[in-house]
C-alpha cells in the first residue's frame, strides 16, 4: 500500500524536526524515507518503520458471493492489540443494498450479537450461520465491536446471484475442408 501526504513540518530550538500527518486506517506496516537539504547543499537521509494497527480491530471474512439457497458461515475475527483485557460486544448486521432495509430475518440471523472477552494481543474468530433465501437481492454487511474503552467497524458488499442462472457449454468443432463431422 502506499500513502500521499502532505506533512506539516514542525522545528524545535535544537533543529529537531516534528512531522505530524494522518495515516490511512490499515493495518500494515510503513516504511517512511526522508531526504533533506539546505541552502548550502548539506544534504541528510532518513529511514524509519511504523506499524499502525487499532487497539480493537474488527475484520470480516464475507464469503466473494453467495447464491440463493446457499447456507454460509459468515466469520468475523476481533483482535485485541492493547495491553489490557477487553471485554465486549461483536455484532453482525445485513441490509438490502436497494432499500437499506434490514434482512437479517430472511437470513435466518436470529443471534446478531455475541459476547467477547480477550485477553491482551489474542484474537477470537466469531461465526454466523445464514441461509439466503429466494429472492434475496445485493445486499450489505457490518461487523461492528464495542467495548467499554473502543469501538470498530468494517462494511462491505455481498453480492447475491440467482440459482436460475443458465449455464452455456460451447464446444469446437473444427471442420477442414470437404469433411463430414
Amino acid at each position: 500500500e502506499t500513502a500521499f501526504f502532505l506533512p506539516h513540518l514542525v522545528s524545535d530550538e535544537n533543529g529537531v524536526v516534528t512531522l505530524n500527518f494522518t495515516m490511512p486506517e490499515a493495518l500494515t506496516g510503513w516504511r517512511c524515507l526522508a531526504f533533506a537539504h539546505d541552502t548550502q547543499l548539506r544534504g541528510g537521509y532518513l529511514e524509519a518503520e511504523a506499524v499502525t494497527m487499532k487497539d480493537l480491530m474488527v475484520e470480516p471474512n464475507p464469503p466473494r458471493f453467495v447464491r440463493e439457497g446457499d447456507e454460509v458461515v459468515f466469520a468475523v475475527k476481533v483482535s485485541n492489540r492493547s495491553d489490557q483485557r477487553q471485554k465486549g460486544r461483536v455484532q453482525l448486521g445485513f441490509l438490502d443494498a436497494a432499500t437499506l432495509q434490514s434482512v437479517d430475518a430472511r437470513l435466518a440471523n436470529v443471534k446478531p450479537d455475541q459476547d467477547f472477552v480477550l485477553l491482551p494481543g489474542l484474537s477470537k474468530t466469531f461465526e454466523w450461520r445464514l441461509r439466503v433465501s429466494d429472492g434475496q437481492g445485493f445486499m450489505t454487511y457490518k461487523a461492528v465491536a464495542v467495548t467499554d474503552d473502543y469501538v470498530d467497524g468494517e462494511e462491505g458488499w455481498l453480492p447475491v446471484l440467482s440459482r436460475r442462472v443458465a449455464v452455456q457449454e460451447s464446444l469446437p468443432l473444427p471442420v477442414r475442408g470437404k469433411q463430414t463431422k
